[in-house]
């Protein structure tokens, strides 16, 4: 749309610029008849054009005939002074009506005549006259009808000029056949306003991009130039008809100014801004402008201007190369609309310099003004064009960007599942060896002679740091699949805190560190096991890195909640590594704390506690705050909603010697290893143990029983199989032989496995586990198991309890 319109305002001046001299050159050479309202049959009537006229400079000179348009310096008369025409003209009838008389071009200092009566300017005594005008203006004088006789007419002028003397050919005759051409050059001066008008508006837009972004200089330093361009025709249009220093100093220093930000533009397209042709460049400058202001000052600002415009025009010409080498993005089109328009305003400024000298003819008119808002609108338009390419560019790196980010999030999401993937499957391969070595370790323990047992406990401790290690993995892909579903309900601290006194209390003492644990009598809301799994990874993480001093353990109130601490004075955490150490495998390698994302030895563990720790958290919503000095030791604090206390539990009675006497079990498990440990392990107990490697095996024992009746006592399966999973082994035991309760067992940490198995409502016990472990899995599932046959036998229709309801 801008284009369009520059385009059209480009095309109107064109004709403006080209047919005005030219229309007002031609006025009456051809005249053509026009309606004047007379009677039908009468003549036509026509312009007369007055193009012979008598001149003289002083009033006792002769008077010598001169063609019009006459310009004093073809004449080899000086560009300035008082001179004096008389043109002569013939009419056979006074006209009836209102006649017009055309100057196109005449000093707005002069006496206009007719036939002695005074019909236009003001009396100008020949030895006493006033500055001249510096430039010709056209007029359009009104001629009363009794001011022409028949017969010889005779129009006296005498005109004052400071510079561009001379006077144009006269155009008289009725005001309806005024030519068009006259007409549009008389009521058509607006149209430079009109462009400048426009390009203000632009100008200030530029400005705006410039005052918000300022490293868009070339785009500010371009609507700066706009707006001298714009006081300068503010100049022009309201300069005196004599010559004022003032006002011409100002014009001088506006278009030197308007120069000095071009060549800015220009060296900054080069990318010479900082070479020596800058520094020429600036020292010129600087110089046009003491000239100004000393010819301002002295009187001489004429003979200033004379020397001055040629340099000036001179240095737009060295300047537009630079411009041009800094226009080589631009597409070709582009490129020759802006090589013409800089070429056509050097020819412009070339043009006007000899209009103003007085070399050229008197009709000229000045091209720059109409041409330089021309220019400046296209070349904005080229600069919106780029600001539009910039924002596209913007939009379309936006746009990569997040192509780019949506595909770095898949790779990163496929690679998490990758990983996720190659723990579940390590995780199970390794589960299914610790799980066959914790239950047989736990019955060598009850067999093997007083001297071994020390030897015991060590393969018993291996595997116990094998099953934190593979625990880990466990709860942090639990945490992942977000199968753990908090149950909040009051916890009392200091029964937490004796159990994992007890459990760490063995390894602080082994490297000389005091664990104490300040007692507390506080009760909090959360998740039992979740706030257990807490605290053990922050006091198994203090006892791990630190190497002397100890570890205490302890809660205050905090306003109104508790805020749980552990404190150590291991070797501390940099205040940049703080956010690093809750992310997974991250271990601290050096005493200053600097992570290191390689696994390490088994005494630093993997790097998971303290994920678990940051995630386990969040779920709960605790807050959990990190306070640490390299070399000074660490502070991790969980803040905690305070609850009622608790009131005393019973002391539960000792477990029995055989506590699974009669029970008839059924074991699923492909992993021999695991099977026979499994079997020993029950038989140990006093259960009746019936093993199977598979689903087949397993249905083959069911089809030798009557359905309904599977003569099972608890099923315990492992969750994956070859060719089906523990989902199927219980849909088939179930099936065929009605409820029956059950013990899934699995090594798998994969995050749909466990939300899988968290969805079926199975009681769920993962590999590896310790003896006690899977026995309180299975006296927990009886338990439930016979709950739920109680609840269903009262509910039975015909029951005892029915029949009372």
């Amino acid at each position: 749309m801008l284009g369009g319109l520059i385009l059209t305002a480009l095309a109107v001046a064109l004709v403006l610029l080209l047919a005005g001299p030219d229309d007002a050159r031609g006025m009456g050479t051809t005249p053509a008849p026009l309606a004047d309202g007379r009677a039908p049959g009468a003549a036509p009537m026509q312009m007369i054009e007055l193009s012979e006229a008598e001149f003289r400079l002083r009033p006792r000179d002769a008077w010598q005939p001169v063609p019009l348009p006459d310009t004093w310096a073809r004449r080899g008369l000086a560009n300035t002074g008082l001179g004096h025409y008389r043109i002569a003209f013939t009419l056979g009838a006074r006209p009836a009506g209102l006649w017009v008389l055309c100057i196109p071009r005449m000093s707005r200092v002069h006496e206009l005549r007719l036939n002695g009566e005074l019909l236009g300017g003001a009396l100008i005594d020949p030895f006493d006259r006033p500055p001249g005008d510096t430039g010709g203006r056209d007029h359009l004088v009104s001629v009363p009808p009794h001011l022409l006789q028949p017969g010889l007419n005779r129009i006296e002028l005498s005109v004052v000029h400071s510079r561009n003397a001379g006077l144009s050919m006269l155009m008289l005759g009725p005001a309806q056949a005024l030519p068009t051409g006259a007409r549009l050059i008389h009521q058509m001066t607006w149209i430079p306003s009109s462009l400048y008008l426009v390009g203000a508006g632009l100008a200030v837009f530029m400005l705006a991009i410039w005052w918000r972004r300022p490293s868009e200089r070339i785009c500010g330093q371009f609507g700066l130039i706009w707006m001298l361009c714009i006081l300068m025709h503010l100049l022009v249009l309201l300069s005196p008809p004599q010559p004022d220093a003032v006002h011409d100093g100002l014009l001088l220093l506006l278009q030197i100014g308007a120069l000095a930000l071009g060549a800015s533009i220009a060296l900054r397209l080069s990318g010479r801004l900082q070479s020596t042709s800058a520094g020429v460049a600036q020292a010129t400058l600087l110089l046009m402008v003491a000239l100004a202001l000393w010819g301002a000052l002295t009187g001489v600002l004429d003979e200033v201007r004379l020397w001055l415009h040629p340099v000036l025009i001179l240095v737009c010409a060295l300047l537009m190369p630079l411009a041009w080498s800094g226009c080589r993005r631009l597409p070709g089109p582009a490129r020759l609309l802006l090589a013409g328009l800089l070429a056509a305003l050097l020819i412009a400024a070339g043009h006007d310099h000899l209009v103003w000298m007085g070399l050229s003819s008197v009709m000229d008119h000045y091209w720059l003004p109409q041409a330089l808002p021309l220019a400046l609108l296209a070349i904005g338009s080229l600069m919106i064009r780029r600001l539009v390419e910039a924002l596209r560019q913007v939009e379309q790196l936006n746009a990569d960007l997040e192509r780019r980010v949506a595909e770095r999030t898949a790779a990163l999401q496929q690679a998490n599942q990758a990983k996720t993937r190659f723990l579940a499957s390590a995780s199970h391969d390794l589960r299914q060896p610790v799980v066959t070595i914790s239950l047989l370790i736990d019955l060598l323990r009850e067999q093997v002679p007083a001297p071994l047992r020390p030897m015991t406990d060590r393969v018993d401790e291996a595997v116990s740091s094998m099953e934190d290690l593979l625990k880990g993995l466990l709860d942090l892909s639990r945490l992942e699949a977000g199968t753990v579903r908090p149950r909040p309900q009051p916890v009392a601290l200091q029964p937490l805190f004796d159990a994992i006194a007890a459990h760490e209390g063995e390894t602080a003492r082994r490297k000389g560190l005091k664990l104490r644990f300040r007692p507390s009598d506080a009760t909090v809301v959360s998740d039992p096991v979740l706030l257990e799994q807490i605290l053990r990874n922050l006091v198994s993480n203090a006892v791990r890195y630190t190497e002397r001093g100890g570890v205490l353990v302890g809660v205050r109130r905090r306003g109104e909640r508790l805020q749980l601490d552990v404190i150590d004075t291991g070797v501390g955490i940099a205040q940049e590594d703080q956010d690093a150490v809750f992310e997974e495998f991250v271990q601290l390698d050096t005493p200053i704390g600097r992570p290191r994302r390689a696994l390490g030895d088994s005494s630093r563990g993997l790097g998971l506690g303290l994920s678990i720790v940051q995630r386990s958290c969040a779920l709960l919503g605790h807050r959990l705050l990190l306070n640490s000095r390299p070399g000074r030791g660490s502070r991790f604090s969980v803040q905690l909603d305070s609850a009622t206390p608790l009131p005393a539990l019973a002391v539960p009675a000792l477990p029995r010697r055989l506590p699974l006497q009669g029970l008839r079990l059924t074991v699923v498990e492909d992993e021999p290893a695991v099977q026979d440990a499994l079997r020993a392990r029950l038989q140990a107990w006093g259960a009746v143990v019936q093993c199977h490697d598979g689903l087949a095996p397993l249905r083959h024992q069911l089809a030798q029983r009557p359905r309904g009746h599977s003569g099972i006592d608890l099923l315990i399966t492992d969750h994956r199989l070859r060719g089906a999973s523990g989902l199927d082994v219980v849909e088939a035991v179930r099936s065929y032989g009605g409820p029956v309760p059950v013990l899934v067992i699995t090594g798998d940490t994969s995050p749909g496995d466990l939300s899988l198995l968290s969805a079926s409502g199975l009681q769920v016990l993962h590999k590896p586990f310790r003896a006690e472990a899977l026995l309180a899995a299975i006296e927990q599932v009886l338990a439930t198991a016979e709950t739920f046959a109680i609840t269903a036998a009262r509910a039975a229709p015909g029951s005892p309890a029915s029949r009372r309801g």
